[in-house]
C-alpha cells in the first residue's frame, strides 16, 4: 500500500493557518487591519493572558453586510481584490483572503457585525471550526469580534509560545505601529482589564508619539516632511540624544502600512552616521506614501515585508530627507539640573517607564521587545548616493522653516573657563555650553581630514629617517590588501624584509606630522571592518581624527579655546564627536536662576 496520503481540509486549514497567524500578536495585526480597511476612527483592542485566552476588537467601521457573513470565514475570499490586475494597485492593508479563515482554524470566535446597509447586525459563534450559533441581533454599526483559546486545538503550537509577558510585548509591538501609522484612527489599548493608553485620533502624530512614549521623549522628536514627484515622507525622528539599543525602533509605513525593511533602515542609519555612538540607533516614525505600482507588498504572507521597483532612488530620498532635516535643526544637547525633569535616556528607564497604566502597576512599550529584531543585510553603501547634495525637491520641517543658527549667532558669547582641564565653559547672551575640548577638536579635525581625503589634499611629511615596526602575519596580510587607504591618509609605506614595514611619510594634521606608530592603531580599525571598503575609509579617518585631537587633561589658554570654538560652530555637525558623544551641553539663565530659587 502506498504511503502517500491526501490530508484532510482540517489538517490543510490548520497548516496554512500556521502560515498567517503563528502567535497572538498575528491574530491583533489582521483584525486591527480589517478594522483599519473598514474605514474606522475608533478601535478598541484589549487581550488577556498575553492574547492566550482573549483577543477582542471593537471598531465603529462599516460593519460586514449580512450576505457576505457565509464568505467570512472561507479561505481566499476578500472584497479587496477581484483579479491578479487589482495587486498593482492595492490600497488596503489586507487582500490575501486568508486572516479570518486562519484565525478560525485555530481558536474559538465570537463576532457581531452591523453593516450600514443592513437594517439589522449578525451574531455567529464559531467553535473548533465550526458555526455553533448564527443569528440576527440588534447592535451599533461595526465590528466587534473576539478570539478566544489560541491554539487550543493545536498542543504542538501552544506549547512553542513565550510566556505571556514575552507574548504581550509581541502584541503591545503591533498595536503600538498601528496607532503610530494610522494617527486618524482613536486606538485604546487595554491588558488584563487595564487602560494602557488611548490616542485621540486627531491626525497629530505627534500626540500620538506623546501618548505612547511620554512628554519627554516627544520633545525629543523632530518633523520631517519631504516631497518631490516619486513620493512623499513624513512623520518625526530623534534627536541624537534620543537614542536606543536596538534598530527596531526605527519605523517606517509605506502608504499606511507598517513594513520590514532593510533598505530603509540602512539610509536612517547612514543619515544618523557620527551623530550616534556604536550601537546606538535613532527612533524613527515615517510613513512614504508612492504609487502601488513602485512596490510589492505582495512577499510574505504576512504583507510585513516591501519590495521597491528602484531601490537606490529609495534609498537616496529616504536618507535626504533624515539628513536634512538634522542639518536643519540645532541638536546640541541639552543639560538639565532637575534630575526629576531630565529625561533619561539609560537603557533600562525609558523601557520601563514611558508607558504607564492607570494604576501605575505596569509598564508596556515597544522598548521592552528585544525579540522582535530580525537580522539586517549589510547592504553595500557605495552602491548608495548617499552624499548631501543640493536639490530642487521641496523639503519642509514642520509647519515652519527651520534653519541652523549661524556661526556668528551662536559664537556670540565669551570662554568663562576651563573645568579640570578637559572642559571648556562658553557664555552667551541667555545660556553657557559646556564643551568637551577632546570630542571637539576630534570633530573638527574629522571634517577636514574627510574633506582633504575627497580632494585628495592632505598635507604630508617626508621622515629623513624611517620607522621600522614589526608585523604579525595577520597585520601584514592587512596592509597588503589595503595598503591604498592609508597611501590616501597621507602614509607611505613599504615592506622591511619579512616581518617588518618602513613607514618613510606621514600625514600632517594641524601643522604637526602624524606619529608613524598610529599605523597599528589604524590596522585594528580596518580589521574590525574588512571587506566594506566605504566603513573602512571613515572609521580609519575617525581613529586619525581622535589619535590626533587635544587630549583631556590639556590647559588651555583662553585664545585657544576661542579659537577651537569658533572652528567647531563652523563645522558642518558640531554637536556630536565622529564616535557618536556629545560635543557640548548647553543650559539656560532661566535653568540656573531657578535651581538658586532666584525665581519659582
Amino acid at each position: 500500500m502506498g504511503k502517500i496520503a491526501l490530508l484532510g481540509e482540517d489538517t490543510i486549514n490548520k497548516i496554512a493557518a500556521g502560515e498567517v497567524i503563528d502567535r497572538p500578536a498575528s491574530v491583533v495585526k489582521e483584525l486591527m487591519e480589517n478594522s483599519i480597511d473598514a474605514e474606522a476612527t475608533s478601535i478598541t483592542v484589549e487581550v488577556k493572558n498575553g492574547g492566550k485566552a482573549l483577543i477582542s476588537v471593537i471598531d465603529n467601521g462599516f460593519g460586514i453586510m449580512r450576505e457576505d457573513i457565509p464568505y467570512l470565514f472561507e479561505r481566499h475570499a476578500t472584497s479587496k481584490i477581484k483579479t491578479i490586475d487589482d495587486l498593482n494597485e492595492i490600497y488596503t492593508l489586507g487582500f490575501r483572503g486568508e486572516a479570518m479563515s486562519s484565525i478560525a482554524a485555530v481558536a474559538d470566535i465570537e463576532l457581531e457585525s452591523q453593516s450600514d446597509e443592513d437594517i439589522l447586525g449578525t451574531r455567529i459563534v464559531i467553535h473548533s471550526g465550526k458555526v455553533i450559533e448564527k443569528k440576527e441581533i440588534s447592535t451599533s454599526i461595526g465590528t466587534v469580534i473576539k478570539v478566544k483559546n489560541l491554539f487550543h486545538s493545536i498542543p504542538a503550537r501552544l506549547k512553542f509560545l513565550k510566556s505571556d509577558k514575552t507574548e504581550l510585548n509581541y502584541i503591545t509591538d503591533i498595536v503600538e505601529k498601528i496607532a503610530l501609522s494610522n494617527t486618524h484612527i482613536a486606538v485604546k489599548y487595554i491588558v488584563d482589564d487595564d487602560i494602557i493608553f488611548h490616542t485621540p485620533g486627531n491626525g497629530d502624530l505627534l500626540s500620538v508619539i506623546q501618548c505612547i512614549y511620554g512628554i519627554k521623549s516627544a520633545k525629543l522628536m523632530l518633523p520631517v516632511n519631504y516631497s518631490n514627484d516619486l513620493l512623499s515622507i513624513k512623520g518625526y525622528i530623534s534627536k541624537p540624544e534620543f537614542n536606543k539599543g536596538n534598530s527596531k525602533h526605527i519605523l517606517f509605513s509605506i502608504n499606511g502600512r507598517i513594513v520590514k525593511n532593510n533598505l530603509l533602515k540602512e539610509a536612517a542609519r547612514t543619515a544618523y552616521k557620527t551623530l550616534l555612538m556604536n550601537k546606538r540607533y535613532p527612533i524613527t516614525i515615517l510613513n512614504i506614501c508612492i504609487d502601488p505600482e513602485k512596490i510589492d507588498v505582495n512577499v510574505h504572507p504576512t504583507k510585513a515585508e516591501v519590495k521597491f521597483a528602484d531601490d537606490r532612488s529609495i534609498f537616496n530620498l529616504v536618507y535626504h530627507s533624515i539628513y536634512q532635516t538634522l542639518s536643519n535643526n540645532n541638536l546640541i544637547y541639552e543639560g538639565n539640573f532637575d534630575d526629576n525633569n531630565a529625561i533619561n535616556l539609560n537603557e533600562h528607564s525609558l523601557e520601563k517607564t514611558i508607558i504607564m497604566n492607570n494604576k501605575g502597576n505596569r509598564a508596556y512599550s515597544l522598548f521592552e521587545k528585544d525579540e522582535l529584531s530580525y537580522q539586517s543585510i549589510n547592504y553595500d553603501q557605495s552602491n548608495y548616493d548617499y552624499n548631501v547634495q543640493e536639490k530642487n525637491n521641496s523639503i519642509i520641517v514642520g509647519d515652519k522653516s527651520y534653519t541652523k543658527k549661524s556661526s556668528k549667532e551662536i559664537i556670540k558669547g565669551k570662554v568663562i573657563g576651563q573645568i579640570f582641564d578637559t572642559y571648556i565653559v562658553y557664555q552667551t547672551e541667555d545660556s553657557f555650553f559646556i564643551i568637551d575640548q577632546h570630542a571637539a577638536h576630534e570633530r573638527i579635525l574629522y571634517e577636514e581630514l574627510i574633506d582633504n581625503t575627497k580632494n585628495r589634499s592632505i598635507e604630508k611629511q617626508p621622515l629623513l629617517m624611517p620607522i621600522i615596526i614589526e608585523l604579525t602575519p595577520k597585520e601584514k596580510y592587512i596592509i597588503d590588501r589595503y595598503k591604498n587607504v592609508l597611501f590616501d591618509l597621507g602614509f607611505d609605506l613599504e615592506f622591511f624584509g619579512e616581518k617588518s614595514l618602513a613607514i618613510r611619510q606621514v600625514p600632517i594634521i594641524k601643522g604637526e606630522p602624524c606619529s608613524g606608530f598610529m599605523i597599528t592603531s589604524l590596522l585594528d580599525t580596518i580589521e574590525n571592518y574588512k571587506n566594506d571598503l566605504t566603513s573602512i575609509y571613515d572609521k580609519t579617518i575617525i581613529e586619525l581624527a581622535c589619535k590626533t585631537a587635544i587630549k583631556a587633561n590639556n590647559n588651555l589658554t583662553e585664545k585657544e579655546a576661542e579659537e577651537l570654538i569658533i572652528q567647531l560652530f563652523n563645522s558642518k555637525q558640531p554637536y556630536t564627536c565622529p564616535h557618536g558623544r556629545p560635543t557640548m551641553i548647553s543650559f539656560t539663565r532661566n535653568e540656573l536662576e531657578k535651581k538658586f530659587k532666584r525665581i519659582v
